[in-house]
């Protein structure tokens, strides 16, 4: 007794081949047909080399500021002090570690009890620590 009628067993054997034939071709094409870039990457380092040699090193390692080796990586940015007590929510959600909840309830502090006396005040807020403060003092001001 059979499990398939021999229509369905042409179908599936036709499918195991048809699979099959796929797989070959595929497994021939990624090795045998490969593109050959090497002739472009060949002449982009050639390229890249005239292009480079006419940097004269003198003029990329004299400089006339004295830096220290962390100024040499970080950028120098010029960043304009937020007075936390002006400030809108859009203008808190500009700051480090401030997201939109901690920037409402900035926000409602001020509302409830009146402006800001001193950076520290922030502490009263629930989500800025102490770290989340020292990394809020370069960004922030009391006027």
């Amino acid at each position: 007794m059979t499990v398939f009628t021999r229509k369905e067993r042409l179908v599936f054997q036709f499918l195991i081949i048809s699979t099959a034939i796929g797989l070959g071709v595929s497994t021939i094409r990624k090795t045998f047909l490969k593109p050959d870039f090497s002739k472009e990457i060949e002449n982009e380092i050639a390229e890249f080399k005239s292009m480079s040699a006419d940097i004269d090193l003198s003029t990329l390692n004299n400089t006339t500021e004295n830096s220290s080796k962390t100024d040499d990586i970080k950028p120098q940015i010029a960043v304009k002090l937020l007075d936390i007590n002006t400030a809108s929510k859009s203008d808190l959600l500009t700051l480090p570690k401030i997201g939109p909840v901690t920037a409402e309830r900035i926000v409602r502090y001020r509302d409830d009890f009146g402006s800001f006396k001193s950076i520290d005040d922030l502490l009263l807020i629930k989500g800025i620590g102490p770290k989340t403060l020292d990394q809020l003092k370069p960004f922030i001001q009391i006027k």
